[in-house]
This record gives structure tokens, sequence and C-alpha cells, in this order.
């Protein structure tokens, strides 16, 4: 007998507390690795004295560095994940960016530092990973869309509790007498303590051992080179070309935002003679609201795609980025509340390219190769990411709207193809039906 959490039945064997142990681990994980980027200007500020016209640069290599390190290790971490159980590798994980958060302040030059990430950047491969794959275990067939809409929105609530906990803890010791660079050490050892007692909760409450079907599972997947072989033919069929691309973007442009709305609120709070704490204090407000509505826009824009055709979905979403990220030129400082509905609409534009995109794929890749032309996508992801952090960091250093504005020259590259394509679709099926008549 399968268990249930209000309208959710559970997949066979998970019980209640192994799913809310989970949900926790949503809300906790995703909150703490969000958390690192939201902070990582006012590290580089107070601890390093690193100049602003050069945090761009070293927060672009910073987020590179872990992304090549995601892109090595979340292969090995999946098999892991099946040779010992889903458990240990969730502990291990989480106790790695802990330690990681601990240290980060206390390092005294960038090699350091790029060390100290390294240790965290490891931890959240590991936790990336089995997040996915226990999203997949723990509920039954016909509660999947309920629970992954669960996890997702607890991610989102997640990502607002840490950004408002570590965006306001620093300004509140600095106001209580404690230096800037005891703040962050401080604001970091709490992030971590809450990793420490978070790894204990998992440790007790996540199912054990290994799913009976591992092994299975582990045969039946596709190897790197099948994965590449049907990844690369599959490109003919246009949609999914366009697809990959879009997965490049929604990749690149979460990183732009994760990365560069908090270091564009530390550099232009410091031209207005704020301290990093207070910068980065008053942009929290911003980062809430702008997530707070892209979930409601995610769940309307859900309902317009199911009713739409899915490219059409696509014009829609990048000609929505092209617009948001574009109004970015005008736009002098994420501190000024005046620009707010800009980074509302930039955030709505966000997610609903992952919504569109992760909706086309999905409809158009073979079913027996769906999981195959899935994964291909996640190159073209990793690759935005790449790119996003690297070429963006020097971007920001040129000027703070440089990487958003990269950002709105691709959504318009891909909403002159998205026309097109959805124009040719669109006289293919015309085509099809004078012949059948």
């Amino acid at each position: 007998m399968t268990e249930k959490i209000g309208p959710i039945f559970l997949a066979k064997g998970i019980s209640k507390t192994n799913a809310l142990t989970y949900f926790y681990a949503c809300f906790i994980c995703i909150g703490i690795l969000a958390g690192m980027n939201f902070v990582q200007g006012y590290i580089l500020t107070v601890v390093l004295d690193i100049p602003m016209n050069g945090q761009g640069t070293v927060t672009g290599n910073l987020a590179f560095l872990q992304e090549i390190i995601a892109i090595l290790l979340i292969g090995p971490f999946g098999i892991l994940c099946d040779r010992i159980g889903r458990k240990p590798v969730f502990v291990i994980g989480t106790l790695l960016i802990s330690v990681g958060l601990a240290i980060y302040p206390y390092a005294t030059n960038l090699t350091e530092l790029f060390i100290f990430r390294s240790i965290f950047a490891i931890g959240a491969a590991c936790l990336s990973c089995v997040l996915a794959i226990v999203v997949g275990d723990y509920p039954a067939e016909q509660s999947r869309g309920k629970f992954v809409s669960v996890h997702s929105i607890l991610n989102a609530f997640g990502v607002l509790g840490f950004a408002i906990v570590l965006g306001r803890l620093p300004s509140i010791l600095e106001s209580n007498g404690y230096a800037a660079i005891d703040a962050a050490k401080i604001t970091m050892l709490v992030a971590a303590i809450i990793g420490l007692i978070s790894a204990f909760i998992f440790y007790k409450g996540l199912k054990g051992g290994v799913p009976e079907d591992a092994e299975e599972n582990r045969e039946s997947k596709p190897g790197t080179k099948e994965l590449i072989s049907v990844g690369l033919k599959s490109i003919v069929n246009p949609k999914i070309a366009l697809a990959y691309a879009a997965t490049f973007l929604a990749r690149a442009d979460v990183s732009i935002n994760g990365l560069f709305i908090s270091q564009w609120a530390i550099t232009s709070g410091y031209a207005m003679g704020l301290t990093p704490s207070e910068s980065i204090g008053k942009v929290v407000p911003v980062i809430v609201a702008t997530n707070l509505i892209s979930m409601f826009w995610a769940y309307l824009f859900g309902v317009i795609i199911d009713r739409i055709d899915r490219v059409i979905a696509m014009v829609i979403a990048m000609g929505m980025g092209l617009v948001a990220y574009g109004l970015v030129f005008f736009v002098d400082s994420p501190l000024n509340y005046a620009n707010l509905p800009i980074f509302i609409l930039i955030s709505c534009s966000a997610i609903g390219t992952v919504i569109a995109t992760a909706s086309l794929i999905g409809q158009e890749a073979p079913l027996r190769q769906r999981g195959t032309v899935i994964g291909f996508s996640s190159f073209f992801g990793a690759i935005g990411i790449l790119v996003a952090t690297s070429v963006g960091g020097r971007l920001f250093d040129l000027s703070p709207n440089g990487p958003f504005l990269l950002i709105a020259s691709i959504n318009g590259f891909l909403f002159i193809a998205s026309i097109i394509i959805s124009i040719k679709s669109s006289n293919g099926m015309s085509e099809k039906r004078n012949l059948s008549e």
C-alpha cells in the first residue's frame, strides 16, 4: 500500500517522512546554493577588497569554475547514487557545501578563494545531481506532476528565504557593532550551520538503500557516444534545434540574473556611498518581488502553453526576453525601485523561457529517444552557463548592464528564428491539408 501526502501519492516503499524530508531539502539546498551567488559581491568587497571594476570578472570566473566542476562530476555522482544510495550522496553533498561556506570568508587571496569555492562546487554538483534523481524516485506515477510542482515552488521559496536571511544579516550585524569582515564570517557561518543541521535531518529522514531497479536503469541508460549521436541527428528537426538554442539561453539568463543583479547592487551602492551590506539589504525587496511574481507567471504561462502551439509559446517567451533585457539599457541601478517593473519582467521572461523550452522539446523529441534528446540539451545548457559566466563577467566590468544586453541580443536572434520556424511549420501543415483534400 502506497502512502500519500494530501493529494500526492508516493511511490511504493516511500514514507511520508521520506517525502517531507525531501521537500525540506528542496527548500534548504537550492536556497543555500543560490545564496552563495547572492553574497558573492559582499565577500569580494569586504574580505578581499577587490576593486569594483574587477569584481565582474572574478565573479564570472568563480561561477565558471563551479560549472566546470559540475559538468565533470554530475555524471559520476549519478552513478554513485545508484551504487551506494541517494541518502549518503545527499549527506556528503550537504557537508561539503557547509565546509565551503564556513571557510569561504577566511580566504586571504584569490587563489584561496578559488580553492574554497571548489570545495563548495563539489558539494553543489553532488546536491544538484541527487535532487534531480530523487524527484523521480519518490512520487507515484499519477502524482508525478504535483510532486514536481511542489519541488519547484519550494526551490523558489528557498531562494527567497536565503536571499532575505543572507541579505539582511550582514547589515544587522554591522548595525550592532560588528566589523564588516566579521559580519561576513558570521553570515557564512550561519549558512554553514544550517547546512550541518540539514545533513543530520537528511540522514535521519531520507530513504536509505539503493532502489531495486537502479541496476536495470543504469544498464538501460545511453552512453555518451549514443547520447551525442542521437542528439546531433535530432538537430535536423528545426523545432528541436530551436529548443537546444533556447536551453542555452535559459541556463545563461538564469546565471546572469543570479550572479549580476546583487553584484550590480553593490557596485551602484558604492557610488551612492552605501556599504556593501546596505546595498545587499536594499536589493532584497527586488529579489523577493521578482521571484514571487514570476511564480504566478510560471503557472499562468503553463496554462497558456497547453492551449497554443509550442513554437508560438517560444515566440512569446523570446519576445518577452528581448523587451525585458533590452530595457536594462535604461536602468541606472537595481537599487532604484522605479526600475522594479523591468526586473519583474526579466524574472518572468527567464522562467517563461525555461517552461517554453521544456514544453517544446518534450513535445518534439521522439518518445523512445526523449531522455537522450533532453539529456543532450543539457550540454547546450552547460555551454550557456559557461558563456554567461565568462563573457558576462567581463562585460559587467565594462558596464553593469552589459551581461543583460548580451541576453537581450540572444533573445532577439531566437525571437526571429522562432517566427521563421512557426511560419514554415504553419505552411507545412497547410500543404498537408491541401494534399489530403
